[in-house]
């Protein structure tokens, strides 16, 4: 069984055309928002990243036949604002079997990218995968990867009723200046898992000042930021973000992964979460969603019984990994 890796423009595009439109985007999103339409979308946005920048793409072939692809990008946000180059793996399709080519295609893929990301100098590489592809997971340690973190995704449908978590006491209300000084003062008081925290190089007060950047950009150009408020008094904070892309080339609208949601440390545990997210559910209805999405890390105990409490639907576990470049 021959097994190379290639740059994306030296293989075969109906093959890699046929590549993508199989294997679900996104991974861990469950079955349904996956249609033709959004498959194609994807395959023609991948295409185009393709040939601006055919150099941080591979494909894999396995016996003369197109068996994964991906690329590595680097993270510009982490590796401007520490100063430590950082890259993730993205793009990625694969054969979803567990055949022998489908490994071998993984693995050798892989490794051709951990290669270029020693050549280009990155300190760290990170992989989201969804926790039943083995063939990514296994080529991914075999790299050299680690479990870093792990992250539970579900969906709800719009019509489902989340009023009852609406609470007379708690006002959910459009965000002021005081707000981003209270958000990081609830990240730097509340435990949050981020698995960066446990590398020397990536300092809390700066992880923190991306999180609030991140609310500031949604409340100025990306969506909306819901601010709960009890007695007052800040209690906590919602993003929402309808992504733009997707809606504008195929009218589809999908509510944004990158959420965030922070609660003030003196209001944990007083249903302040579930208030918010029942507001951003109406406002989701008004936009023409038809699933909203949501999730929670895999330790994160209070947002799991939230999800719980709100019946949401299992949609699938993502992983995360990474590669320390000593």
């Amino acid at each position: 069984m021959s097994v190379r890796v290639v740059r994306w423009h030296d293989a075969d595009p109906e093959a890699l055309r046929d590549l993508y439109t199989k294997y679900p985007y996104p991974p861990y999103f469950g079955s349904p928002i996956l249609n033709d339409e959004l498959q194609a979308y994807r395959f023609e946005k991948i295409s185009g990243e393709a040939g601006r920048r055919p150099d941080d793409f591979f494909v894999a072939e396995v016996g003369g036949t197109v068996a994964g692809a991906a690329q590595l990008r680097r993270v510009d946000h982490l590796s401007d604002h520490f100063g430590v180059e950082v890259a993730s793996i993205g793009n990625e399709a694969f054969t979803a079997t567990k055949s022998e080519a489908s490994f071998a295609g993984c693995s050798a893929l892989l490794g051709a990218i951990r290669d270029l990301a020693i050549t280009r100098g990155f300190l760290f590489v990170t992989s989201a995968v969804a926790s039943q592809a083995v063939q990514w997971i296994r080529g991914l340690e075999e790299s050299g990867f680690r479990y870093a973190d792990g992250f539970i995704h579900t969906f709800a449908f719009i019509d489902d009723d989340y009023l009852p978590f609406l609470q007379e006491r708690i006002v959910i209300r459009e965000p002021i200046e005081s707000d981003f000084g209270e958000i990081a003062y609830s990240y730097a008081h509340m435990p949050f898992p981020n698995h960066l925290l446990h590398e020397p190089e990536f300092n809390k007060e700066k992880i923190i000042a991306l999180y609030v950047k991140r609310y500031r950009e949604t409340h100025e150009r990306l969506g909306r930021v819901f601010v709960a408020e009890i007695d007052g008094n800040f209690a906590g904070a919602l993003n929402g973000i309808i992504d733009p892309d997707i809606k504008s080339k195929t009218g589809m609208i999908v509510n944004h992964l990158s959420q965030g949601m922070v609660i003030h440390p003196q209001w944990a545990g007083k249903g302040v979460s579930l208030a918010l997210i029942a507001e951003r559910h109406l406002w989701y209805r008004e936009l023409g969603l038809q699933y909203a999405y949501y999730g929670a890390n895999i330790n994160n105990v209070g947002m799991i019984r939230g999800l719980t409490k709100m019946a949401a639907k299992h949609a699938g576990i993502e992983i995360s990994m990474t590669l320390r470049i000593i």
